[in-house]
């Protein structure tokens, strides 16, 4: 056994409840490589690339997880608990250049709700699901016309299913915009309702603010 392989068994672990598939997981703190990831999580204003090292991270700090297919605000809620035991339990956002701490342990997750089926017609029907954290990794971005081609699962027509994970992204591309303008509202509705990170977050002047959604908690202004 190298020395390195002797290291890791030495590395502290601890464990974690996702809140969403109430799996039990083991991590350990972030190490000296993980650094420039981290930067990138912190300070990139491209959400993509943030995602991408936010997956390293993880791959390289966790275990009993499939990293691929967790939901995005699981794979949040790990990075967090990481650095809650890695750096510090607090972290700040910025609002209007103010910086407001927030406890870690304080972040909530909202599970979501939303309707996995949309009915175009009698003879055609989408099945969607929420985007897993590959499928996310696969497309052009995280803007919002590129995230529905992520949640895209199924497209039912009369007897026969064709399953998207098999389409090129300019397939589902030409898919969605063939489809009627209805869907347009309903798909809004279901990425609306996705699972996310959320905190009441309380502002100088005393009104309310959510921090919420894709990243938040990383890049929030």
């Amino acid at each position: 056994m190298t020395l390195i392989e002797n290291i890791k068994n030495y590395y502290p672990e601890y464990e974690l409840f996702l809140p969403l598939s109430k799996k039990k997981i083991l991590f350990t703190p972030f190490k000296v490589k993980d650094a420039k990831n981290i930067a990138i999580i912190l300070q990139e204003n491209d959400k993509k690339l943030a995602l991408n090292a936010l997956y390293e991270v993880l791959k390289n700090n966790t275990k009993n997880v499939n990293i691929d297919l967790l939901d995005l605000s699981e794979a949040e809620y790990i990075f967090l608990h990481i650095r809650s035991k890695s750096i510090d339990e607090v972290i700040n956002v910025i609002y209007d250049n103010e910086k407001y701490p927030i406890n870690i342990f304080d972040i909530k997750c909202d599970p979501g709700k939303a309707e996995k089926y949309i009915k175009i017609n009698d003879g055609l029907t989408i099945e969607l699901e929420f985007p897993k954290l590959k499928s996310l990794l696969l497309v052009d971005s995280l803007e919002k016309k590129d995230i529905e081609k992520a949640c895209i699962k199924k497209v039912i027509l009369k007897n026969e299913i064709f399953d998207t994970s098999v389409f090129v992204p300019q397939e589902i591309e030409e898919l969605i915009q063939n489809l009627p303008i209805s869907f347009a509202k309903q798909i809004d509705k279901f990425l609306f309702n996705q699972p996310k990170l959320f905190y009441k977050l309380i502002l100088n002047n005393g009104t309310e603010k959510e921090v919420s959604g894709l990243l938040d908690f990383f890049t929030f202004r």
